[in-house]
């Protein structure tokens, strides 16, 4: 989706050209062929292909700019370079295709959040503000084609118009659900709102200061725990805003002798990184834009490849196997990470967060999680062929007395719980993201600075390429 202020994001012209461009491309493309492959006899809303390349440039565009600038602030070039992805797209795929997906992703939004909340007053589904907040348009369509698929139905209760699910369409949510995580697409979407919120966290480093005040000591002693030395040529993956390559001294442990390359998937945290004094003191620093997923490098190019909490944000078992590969051999691969923690023992977070535990309890299930247990961390390690394996683990203290800076740190920051709030319908993360700080300021004023302070398990980890 384009995203929630995206008025903000474009300006005037830019909107219309995004709208001309789908009308005059769906005006050609859309033929009865494409209609046929994909939809059959099924009759298709006219404005559908128009809206949903309408859509898909302006989610595109927004992509591309977080990748790019690391902001969401859309220029006419990164615009343009958007219309020409879609269509590419299209002219390989077919804007069937696209339509296609386009239409079961929007459909899933919309059946998700009715059946999240029950029902939705008419006229706030048609205007989208509970689910699709981004939309500068009607929803009349997507009634039609759900009361067409008998999905959903319109009802009246109280002299009031209602959209809810009909008993097939509560059949069918599942089914789609299980459909687009098979296609990899929640996992996607999670890793692109960790990317983003990370884009926009312009305050991390005081933060992370105040809530993780362990954190540089940790950092340091990841340097020591790799074995970095002068001369060496390093992989920082993870950099962030250069907290480890420059406070911690990583940088000035390699000296101008060796090579530093600082790698962040965030484009603002390089750019944060990249600002600070000390960047354009050390010549020997570069920075590079990028996933440890897929690193830019051939075999064999480092001494040493290492990162500070980052390992989870990751392909885990992917991203260990690319440094291991970009790792000489008898180089080392190292980690520090936060390992899964059950918060839920602690009764002043059980009570401050009981609403996203109370999400995962309508499941039976523990609250999903991105975090990791030691023995995975070890496994991963295995896993990429890597000998040597030893580790530590050690608790860091993480403060929660202010419940501001908790709640901007861990949930539109870091997105501790992003996996349970990611799958909610929109009002109903915002409803939560109030209710947490609202919660928050009873909770602090409730328990004392001692019981507000959680020793969250952390796992530093080290092994060397065979």
């Amino acid at each position: 989706m384009a995203g929630i202020d995206s008025s903000s994001r474009f300006n005037q012209g830019i909107f219309e050209r995004f709208d001309l461009e789908a009308r005059e491309y769906s005006r050609i493309h859309w033929t009865d062929s494409e209609k046929d492959q994909y939809f059959d006899t099924i009759p298709v809303p006219q404005s559908f292909p128009h809206i949903a390349l309408y859509e898909t440039f302006a989610s595109t565009a927004v992509f591309m700019a977080h990748e790019e600038t690391g902001n969401l602030i859309v220029d006419e070039k990164i615009a343009l370079e958007a219309i020409d992805r879609v269509k590419n797209f299209c002219n390989t795929q077919g804007l069937g295709s696209l339509v296609y997906v386009y239409r079961l992703l929007t459909a899933y939004d919309n059946l998700n959040a009715i059946n999240y909340f029950g029902c939705i007053p008419e006229q706030e589904f048609l205007r989208g503000s509970w689910h699709r907040p981004w939309v500068k348009y009607s929803l009349s369509d997507d009634i039609m084609m759900g009361e067409l698929f008998n999905v959903l139905q319109v009802v009246i209760r109280d002299d009031q118009r209602y959209v809810e699910l009909t008993p097939k369409g509560i059949d069918f949510l599942p089914d789609l659900h299980r459909a687009l995580d098979e296609s990899g697409h929640f996992s996607h979407r999670i890793r692109f709102l960790h990317m983003s919120q990370f884009n926009l966290f312009d305050d991390y480093e005081k933060l992370a200061e105040y809530i993780w005040p362990q954190a540089m000591p940790f950092r340091k002693h990841l340097i020591n725990y790799a074995c970095i030395k002068p001369g060496m040529k390093v992989l920082e993956l993870g950099c962030g805003s250069g907290l480890l390559s420059f406070e911690a001294g990583l940088a000035d442990c390699i000296g101008p002798e060796g090579s530093l390359i600082s790698m962040d998937p965030s484009a603002g945290m390089i750019k944060r990184s990249m600002a600070k004094p000390k960047a354009k003191e050390k010549n020997w620093v570069e920075f590079r834009i990028g996933p440890a997923e897929d690193l830019p490098f051939a075999d064999n190019s480092f001494d040493a490849v290492l990162g500070c909490a980052f390992l989870h944000f990751t392909d885990r078992d992917l991203a260990l196997k690319e440094m291991s590969r970009v790792t000489r051999t008898g180089g080392i691969v190292a980690s520090c990470h936060p390992l899964v923690y059950n918060f839920g023992n602690l009764p002043f977070f059980s009570e401050w967060f009981a609403p996203i535990f109370q999400l995962s309890a309508k499941r039976n299930e523990k609250p999903k999680s991105f975090m990791f247990s030691s023995e995975e961390g070890l496994a991963s390690f295995s896993n990429a062929g890597l000998t040597q394996i030893e580790s530590q683990e050690a608790p860091f203290s993480t403060v929660f007395h202010d419940p501001d800076k908790a709640v901007k740190h861990f949930i539109h920051g870091v997105g501790l719980f992003q996996e349970e709030l990611a799958d909610l319908p929109w009002k109903a993360r915002q409803d939560i993201m109030e209710n947490l700080l609202e919660r928050g300021i009873d909770v602090c004023n409730k328990y004392s600075l001692e019981e507000l302070v959680v020793y969250w398990p952390s796992q530093f980890v080290r092994g060397i390429v065979p």
